[in-house]
């Protein structure tokens, strides 16, 4: 990976056909790092640590738009260009991990059975995460692949790029499913805890669906833009960028801030432990009755 401004000639060097924009840069670094800030201090309070994986795509998000503010002011800045690919491309994979994991510590915390589900309840997010780590191996090789002065490495890695991300698409789109699937089948068959008045399950799944849409649009877009390749609509105005990618990440962490699925397991896990006390206190009851009787 030519990261290295030696290596290339700086007076032939064409990284952008725009200037980037600073003010735009430095607004979504804002929204991205508060959002960050925000799952941060969830995290000791919920305790939930599955959205460590959150938190690490909100900086790489922050980090790369600080790419792209540090690219305004030198559109030559091969460093900042690099910085801006490696972590913009790849963060949503961080995003759809936390996704994925949230599905299933949903699924397992309705005590849903494998009749509900398309997959295991217990391997479910399991399977997804791994997919995951394919997808990110696959666009960091195609995005180091891009980083070097030779033109046929970089077509190369653009499609290898390209294809991680249609990976990811095919792995999301099948996510989408499992979980309207389950949804379906827990509304046919509810559990216990699915009915009871405190667990609004149903408000996360919604969560759900509409952040998976715009990771969905989010990776159309970016196949689009790696297809058209620099000389394309896109390449020539980074405002699809901030609509299409920007905008969409930031609208899925903040989605998370405002319905954080914490909430409903820490519900979940104190009406089991209330009910757990309770049946407790009534077996006792039961067994000091019969101790009496067998008294008498």
């Amino acid at each position: 990976m030519a990261l290295a401004p030696g290596n290339i000639d700086p007076n032939n060097l064409i990284l952008y056909a725009y200037q980037p924009s600073a003010a735009a840069a430095g607004a979504f670094m804002g929204i991205f790092g508060v959002a960050t800030v925000g799952h941060i201090f969830y995290l000791p309070k919920l305790r939930q640590c599955f959205f460590i994986p959150m938190i690490i795509g909100g900086i790489m998000e922050v980090g790369g738009l600080y790419g792209r503010f540090w690219g305004h002011s030198d559109q030559n800045n091969f460093k900042a260009y690099v910085l801006q690919a490696l972590l913009l491309t790849p963060a949503p994979i961080f995003l759809a991990a936390t996704m994925y994991m949230s599905l299933g510590r949903i699924i397992v915390a309705l005590d849903s059975d494998e009749d509900h589900t398309l997959i295991r309840p217990r391997w479910l997010s399991k399977i997804f995460v791994i997919f995951d780590i394919i997808c990110f191996i696959v666009q960091m090789g195609g995005i180091g692949m891009q980083c070097t002065t030779s033109l046929s490495m970089q077509k190369t890695g653009r499609t290898v790029t390209i294809i991680g991300l249609v990976l990811q698409l095919v792995i999301f789109a099948y996510f989408l499913i499992v979980a309207l699937v389950f949804h379906r089948r827990i509304n046919a068959r509810p559990t216990a805890i699915s009915v009871h008045h405190t667990v609004h399950w149903i408000r996360h799944l919604r969560i759900l669906y509409a952040t998976s849409v715009l990771v969905l649009v989010r990776n159309i877009f970016r196949v689009a833009e790696y297809i058209e390749g620099p000389d394309g609509p896109t390449g020539h105005s980074e405002v699809y960028l901030y609509i299409f990618d920007s905008a969409l990440m930031a609208g899925l962490m903040w989605a998370f801030v405002i319905v954080h699925p914490g909430r409903l397991l820490r519900a979940v896990k104190k009406l089991k432990n209330r009910r757990s006390f309770e049946q407790t206190e009534e077996e006792k009851l039961v067994a000091q009755n019969t101790y009496q009787r067998l008294s008498v």
